[in-house]
């Protein structure tokens, strides 16, 4: 496995699945609601989702484009509906901005799943 590389736009939730979703990465508007509708089922809640410009290289953040989610400890049922509202934030926010970064902690939390809780990583 491969860290994610913060000066490419990834183009699949399969990459972002595969590299452990990394808040690093930024993904193209259909990769990112990808991941939104496909997370809960990982086991995923997404917590943030922020969009911005991509330059080819380069991401420049956008302050009006942020979506702030449910916090964990969530079950499944409540990860699911929350992440169809990112995804839904998301595709309303598509045509303004080009990149997303999303935030994907577990549902159950990252201290519940033995992760360390300053890492930058989502799982």
């Amino acid at each position: 496995m491969h860290a994610a590389d913060r000066n490419h736009l990834y183009e699949t939730a399969r990459e972002f699945f595969e590299l452990r979703g990394s808040a690093f990465m930024k993904l193209n508007a259909n990769a990112a609601i990808e991941v939104c509708l496909r997370a809960a089922a990982q086991g995923l809640v997404v917590a943030r989702v922020e969009g911005g410009i991509w330059h080819a290289p380069g991401f420049e953040a956008r302050g009006d484009c942020i979506w702030d989610g449910a916090d964990p400890p969530v079950d499944r049922a409540a990860a699911h509906l929350n992440n169809l509202d990112a995804a839904e934030f998301i595709a309303e926010e598509r045509q303004r901005h080009s990149a997303f970064v999303i935030t994907a902690p577990p549902i159950h939390g990252r201290i519940a799943a033995g992760l360390p809780t300053d890492s930058p990583r989502n799982p």
